[in-house]
């Protein structure tokens, strides 16, 4: 594992899937990361990329051929290159090759970027298209951080700022659903229990809020993204932790024509085009 350190944070990083595997408070060596517990969840942080969820009929059409990809795409499980390293700073990369070609007919080149300002660390992500062919993919996050919330007694709450109502969708058989519906906060906060996602995750596209604070026994995490249009929430039965996901792009329609330029929220590059989008944590 990779560490980046300043006064406030130490923040460790595994090479498979540019991983987040841990951020520590050093004021008191709390540690806010989910450390990937297999009998709940066996990760912490991974990637999204090419897709953001799951394709119908795991697989998708781009000029007339056909393709199959894993739920959440392949970056997840590939050890990045490292370009770049300070005491505070670390740069990942992935670029297209033979293999991810076979699965994913598109040169991309992926940069992961963590940084540490003050008590501030801000992830980056920079997806550029070198070939002359149009470039098609989504991208999300899916970090997981600590937060109990089923015992008697403890209490954990998401804070939207800008927002008294939300309107959440669904995912049926990993797929997403059209059907929503309008959950009213209460003074902003949206209170987990053990309940709250025995639907699987929550699903939001029309955010006023950039941002959630995250409220935990007398802790507090300000949660920012820029770039990315749709936020999802999910945690697995029985884990202690929340995953807060920002994502460009989502998972297939059950209707879907499994065209891969017609999903929701696909992103299309042209040659020598970037897309950029980050977010960050304050503790």
């Amino acid at each position: 594992m990779y560490t980046i350190e300043n006064d406030y944070l130490r923040v460790g990083v595994l090479q498979k899937g540019a991983e987040l595997r841990s951020v520590v408070d050093k004021r008191d060596r709390y540690e806010w990361i989910w450390q990937a517990d297999e009998r709940f969840w066996a990760k912490s942080s991974p990637i999204l990329f090419p897709i953001v969820g799951a394709l119908k009929e795991g697989r998708f059409i781009h000029a007339g051929q056909t393709y199959q990809l894993p739920r959440h795409g392949f970056a997840r499980d590939i050890d990045f290159d490292i370009v770049e390293t300070t005491i505070t700073r670390i740069v990942f990369a992935l670029d297209a090759n033979d293999s991810t070609r076979y699965c994913f007919p598109f040169d991309f080149s992926l940069r992961v970027t963590y940084e540490l300002k003050e008590n501030r660390l801000e992830v980056g992500y920079t997806v550029f298209n070198p070939n002359s062919d149009e470039l098609y993919f989504s991208l999300g996050a899916h970090p997981a951080f600590n937060c109990t919330y089923d015992q008697v007694g403890t209490s954990c709450c998401l804070e939207f700022p800008a927002d008294d109502i939300v309107e959440r969708y669904y995912l049926h058989n990993n797929l997403f659903s059209k059907t929503s519906d309008t959950v009213k906060l209460e003074s902003h906060c949206l209170f987990l229990n053990k309940d709250t996602f025995k639907e699987d995750a929550w699903i939001f596209k029309h955010l006023n809020s950039n941002s959630v604070h995250l409220k935990s026994i007398n802790r507090k995490l300000t949660f920012s993204f820029e770039g990315f249009p749709y936020f999802g929430l999910w945690s697995a039965p029985g884990g202690a932790f929340i995953c807060l996901e920002p994502w460009q792009g989502l998972p297939d329609h059950a209707d879907h024509n499994l065209l891969f330029s017609e999903k929701e929220g696909i992103v299309k590059l042209d040659k020598g085009e970037t897309w950029e989008a980050k977010w960050s944590i304050v503790i």
